[in-house]
């Protein structure tokens, strides 16, 4: 089948996914309870988009990522719909308030519902091959708005470390992108949106999507008949901004202080779509996916044997761990495989996924360095197997928790070394051929 230049088969699929109440929930280390409530129902969505040359999926889900389960996932969306694993995209919300369902949860939290996590893949899948098999024509446009709902969690402590603590004054991105999908006609049939935030507005022991549910709400209240899904940025040190601007801490925010958040962004898709500004997406459609090796600093046996008396369970265990392959001369890798796909559609736009907790620099350098070469940059994070935070070389100096103690909670040798975030950039440029 011909395709006009401007013109793909575009087909878009949505499936509740809310677990049953009682299910642990992840992204909280210390919370140990199970879940009592729902505050706001799940969900998992999917667009198919072919050019009739290099077709790709992307399925998102409300909950914290998909991490181990990728390959899993994606083998079951290419048996489903004869697409290859390397053209499909997992993307999770990373909403705190989700099911548990990797390993690393079953230690922290609780038993794993294996049930629901089946059928979570079930669903996920099924979104998958409905989207693929209901292509249609369709256009895309592509447009950028404003929301300030995000603020920086690493604050310089003027000793060259960093608090946990709100900082207005450092790098944020509060640009809000929006791809719509359209009948040739020029008909609204799906919105994609995405922001560079943390969905950490609260922990406690109800379900939700945080302020993402809420934004996706207001999209299809205001516009009707429109399916909202949202696809999360490089948040790795950004959360919700405090109430107080003057606030020196972060606090977890009512249900309905969440809604107000996310009305806040979801307003902000809604003024991209009226204001009639966006840009069309057009031209071949090439999809390629890397695999890097990240590699972290070597152990330092010092560091080890003084964590081994570390009041904190997380470093003990870290210590533990590193010590005891040691003394065993059990074999620790310094490597981390790390995937970075890339979907360029001509030059009128470049998406690029990377797999961990990127920070908000790496989204803004995206930006920065692609721009001159297509017309509008797409930087997506949590994606596929999530890898855990990735900092960039600036704040590796800093500390803190998104260079060095989340990689204690991994179990890995020491941070990342410092030119892992030109590796990862240079990868992207050569990926869509512009190095």
């Amino acid at each position: 089948m011909t395709i006009p230049d401007d013109t793909y088969l575009i087909g878009v699929a949505g499936e509740d996914i809310t677990p049953p109440v009682g299910i642990y929930l992840a992204g909280f280390a210390a919370r140990t309870e199970p879940s009592t409530a729902v505050y706001h129902p799940l969900k998992a969505n999917a667009i198919a988009i072919d050019d009739g040359n290099d077709p790709l999926i992307i399925a998102s889900a409300e909950i914290l990522g998909f991490y181990e389960h990728t390959e899993y996932v994606r083998s079951r969306i290419s048996e489903a719909t004869g697409l290859a694993p390397a053209s499909i995209v997992l993307s999770g919300s990373h909403t705190h308030c989700g099911p548990c369902i990797r390993e690393m949860d079953r230690q922290r939290h609780g038993e794993l519902d294996e049930d629901y996590v089946e059928r979570l893949f079930d669903s996920v899948t099924r979104c998958a091959k409905i989207a693929w098999e209901t292509r249609s024509p369709a256009r895309l446009r592509f447009g950028t708005g404003q929301c300030d709902i995000a603020v920086s969690r690493r604050k310089p402590d003027r000793k060259g470390g960093v608090e946990w603590k709100p900082d207005a004054g450092a790098p944020h991105d509060h640009d809000v992108p929006v791809l719509a999908v359209e009948t040739p006609e020029g008909e609204l049939r799906s919105v994609i949106f995405s922001y560079a935030c943390h969905p950490t507005s609260r922990s406690g022991t109800l379900i939700g999507g945080d302020y993402v549910c809420f934004a996706c709400d207001h999209v299809e209240a205001t516009i009707p008949g429109v399916t909202a899904f949202f696809l999360q940025g490089c948040a790795g040190d950004q959360k919700t901004r405090s109430v107080d601007p003057a606030s020196e801490t972060f606090v977890h925010r009512s249900v309905d202080e969440i809604r107000d958040i996310g009305v806040d962004l979801g307003e902000s898709v809604v003024r991209v779509l009226a204001s009639g500004a966006l840009e069309q997406v057009a031209g071949p459609i090439s999809v390629r996916q890397t695999i890097l090796n990240l590699e972290t600093e070597p152990i330092d046996m010092d560091l080890v044997k003084s964590g081994l008396n570390d009041d904190r369970a997380f470093v003990q265990a870290w210590a533990r761990h590193l010590f005891d392959s040691v003394e065993n001369n059990t074999p620790v890798s310094t490597d981390v495989p790390f995937e970075i796909q890339t979907v360029r559609f001509g030059n009128t736009l470049a998406a690029v996924t990377l797999a961990g907790e990127m920070t908000v620099e790496h989204g803004l350098r995206l930006k920065r360095e692609l721009g001159p070469h297509v017309d509008n940059v797409l930087a997506l994070a949590y994606t596929n197997d999530i890898v855990g935070y990735v900092p960039v070389r600036r704040q590796i100096p800093e500390g803190g928790y998104e260079v060095w103690f989340s990689q204690q909670y991994w179990k890995r040798t020491g941070p990342y070394v410092a030119d892992t975030e030109d590796r990862i950039h240079a990868a992207v440029s050569r990926s869509l051929g512009i190095s």
